[in-house]
C-alpha cells in the first residue's frame, strides 16, 4: 500500500466514525516528570503516540510514533493498559472510536529537546503530576491515562 492506513480508510469512508488502533507511551525522566507533546492538529498537550499501520504491532507503533513526535529513541518497558471507550473528532471532521495501547517507555538517550518541533508536534516538555493537573488543554482520555500512571492503578475495561 503506497499511502498510510488512515488516508486509505478515509478514502473509503470519508469522515464517518471508524475504530482505529493507536499506540503511545509514557516516558518519565529521572525526576519522575512525564514527557508530553503539544499537538500540531489540536493544539492540546498529549501523550506521544499515533495510529498503527497495516502489518505493524502496537509495540512497534509506540516506538515509531514516539520517535516521530519527540525525536527520542525509546524501548518498551511494559504494557500499562488498553483504552477502548473514547470517541474523538479531529479538526478536519474525522470521527473515531480509539483503541489505544499505552506502554511505559525508557529512553536510550535524551538529548536537548527544547527546540524539537515538526508538523505533528509544536513542542515537547516534561511535567510533574501537579503541573499536568493544572493543564487546561489536555483531553479527558490522556488525563485519565496519566492519572492511572501516577497512581500505578490501571483499571481494566476503559
Amino acid at each position: 500500500m503506497s499511502q498510510d492506513y488512515i488516508s486509505y480508510i478515509r478514502s473509503k469512508v470519508g469522515h464517518d466514525k471508524v475504530i482505529i488502533n493507536f499506540a503511545g507511551g509514557i516516558l518519565a525522566n529521572q525526576d519522575g516528570k512525564v514527557l508530553l507533546q503539544l499537538r500540531g492538529d489540536k493544539k492540546t498537550w498529549a501523550i506521544p503516540g499515533g495510529a498503527m499501520e497495516l502489518g505493524e504491532s502496537s509495540l512497534d507503533t509506540a516506538v515509531r510514533e514516539f520517535y516521530e513526535e519527540t525525536g527520542i529513541e525509546v524501548q518498551v518497558k511494559r504494557l500499562l493498559n488498553v483504552y477502548t471507550n473514547f470517541d474523538e473528532v479531529y479538526p478536519n471532521g474525522d470521527q473515531v472510536q480509539t483503541v489505544v495501547f499505552i506502554y511505559e517507555l525508557t529512553a536510550t538517550e535524551i538529548g536537548d529537546i527544547s527546540d524539537f518541533h515538526n508538523e505533528e508536534t509544536l513542542k515537547v516538555a516534561f511535567f510533574t503530576k501537579e503541573e499536568i493537573d493544572q493543564l487546561e488543554s489536555i483531553s479527558d482520555k490522556h488525563r485519565l491515562m496519566l492519572k492511572e500512571y501516577f497512581a500505578n492503578d490501571f483499571q481494566l475495561g476503559r
